[in-house]
């Protein structure tokens, strides 16, 4: 799944009282697991010290976002929470996938994610997919609809890109629209997730038998196609974006 578990990990970290302005320190660290030590980096090697949750979230920053797990209340918190929206590829108990959870170390569906951010669009009320029906599903609410906005407008926001997207990448919108990457180890997986309050869109680009690609990662491989569909949708349904609570 890459990165695009992280909003998730993050929504945790608000519901106990942290805010996108609260600070989180990027620098290598080592934290314990069951094999000794886990050190993860960020996707281009560097890290940048004191960040907000903002600028960690919208960047993509993989060391701060173990942090952030870590602090809102660990693998088993992030593990029920993905159950919680609907995703049915967490075989393994939470301590299996540890701390790496936050950073997509886990097998996922792209149905799944997109409904999961769809759930998100939803300002945090969940309900099952279903393809080509009418007929009425069951939802339940998961979280505050305040923080839930928080992270649309974290997720919106591409000035707290521009740390690791620079200015005008792919998710770059002259409209609202609430997006995150994923790229999964030696590329194989390409992920973008995006949603407005009308529409949820998830793209994945990859090889069908599993092999790597060559340095394409969600935000050049599967980022164009989101921003293409967003246009069409934008240009000819209309895209709105949230009232601030």
């Amino acid at each position: 799944a890459g990165s695009t578990l992280k909003p998730f990990a993050y929504l945790l970290a608000l519901e106990r009282g942290a805010t996108p302005a609260t600070m989180v320190a990027d620098v290598r660290t080592s934290f314990p697991s069951a094999d000794g030590f886990y050190r993860p980096e960020n996707y281009n090697r560097r890290c940048y010290g004191p960040v907000r949750y903002r600028t960690a979230l919208a960047s993509s920053l993989n060391i701060p976002a173990v942090k952030v797990l870590l602090d809102a209340g660990g693998p088993a918190a992030l593990h029920e929470r993905l159950r919680e929206c609907g995703l049915t590829t967490l075989h393994r108990p939470a301590e299996v996938y540890g701390l790496g959870l936050t950073l997509g170390n886990c097998e996922a569906r792209l149905l799944e994610i997109t409904n999961a951010y769809a759930s998100l669009a939803r300002l945090g009320e969940f309900r099952p997919w279903r393809v080509l029906s009418n007929s009425a599903t069951s939802s339940r609410r998961y979280s505050r609809p305040e923080l839930v906005w928080q992270i649309a407008d974290m997720l919106s926001d591409n000035s707290a890109r521009t740390l690791a997207f620079g200015m005008n990448s792919a998710l770059r919108f002259d409209y609202p629209v609430a997006c995150k990457t994923g790229t999964s180890t030696d590329f194989r997986d390409n992920w973008t997730i995006g949603f407005t309050p009308e529409y949820s869109v998830g793209v994945w680009v990859g090889n069908f038998d599993g092999s790597p690609m060559r340095e394409v990662s969600g935000v050049t491989g599967a980022g164009p196609i989101l921003h293409s569909i967003f246009d069409y949708l934008h240009t000819n349904y209309g895209t709105s974006w949230y009232r601030t609570p």
